[in-house]
């Protein structure tokens, strides 16, 4: 990464964190773009360049995460079982989360206090369920506009992650033991349930 994009990448980052700052000392609807840009010691137009508005500087990583989800799906091979698949690409995304409980915790909040975020993240969500069950139907050779099982993979694996995720933000701990307690308990009950 040259200077200037490393420059680039700790604007960006000094924007997202003074805005979170702000979001939980004023809460989301009290806080100006102005403000933000003060607290950052960045003009106005500069924190335009890196976000669209204020609700970008809560999903602002999102692109990012489809992209490397997208590069993980692609290095899967071909025919693998959707179970393998979705525990190929949870893990590594397990990553971007786990070491950052406080701020997550925090946004997750300001979210739940919003409905324009709340929709907003939950097109995020479908948007990630999209993209998994594209791919899980070109593994499975099928045309998802008719066959339900890519779909459901997808969001039997989108699912597990966030039911993981929502018990991780409210106890702590490790969020991939969380994950995969999801799965395991799932596993668990659809065996009971065939009995």
């Amino acid at each position: 990464m040259s200077l200037r994009d490393r420059k680039k990448e700790r604007t960006r980052r000094a924007i997202a964190e003074a805005a979170l700052r702000l979001f939980a000392e004023r809460g989301f609807e009290a806080v100006t773009i102005a403000d933000i840009a003060a607290a950052a010691e960045v003009g106005t137009r500069t924190l335009h360049r890196y976000y669209s508005g204020k609700d970008e500087l809560l999903f602002a990583e999102d692109d990012e995460h489809r992209a490397e989800l997208s590069r993980l799906l692609a290095a899967r091979p071909q025919g693998e079982a959707p179970e393998e698949t979705l525990a190929a690409v949870i893990g590594p995304m397990v990553g971007h989360f786990a070491d950052r409980l406080d701020d997550l915790r925090l946004r997750d909040a300001l979210i739940a206090a919003n409905p324009a975020l709340q929709a907003r993240d939950l097109a995020k969500r479908g948007a990630v369920e999209a993209l998994l069950a594209g791919h899980l139907a070109k593994q499975m050779g099928v045309d998802p506009a008719e066959d339900v099982r890519p779909l459901l993979w997808a969001k039997v694996g989108m699912a597990c992650f966030f039911a993981g995720f929502e018990i991780w933000l409210r106890t702590g701990g490790e969020l991939a033991d969380h994950v995969t307690a999801a799965r395991t308990a799932l596993v668990a009950e659809l065996g009971a349930a065939g009995r």
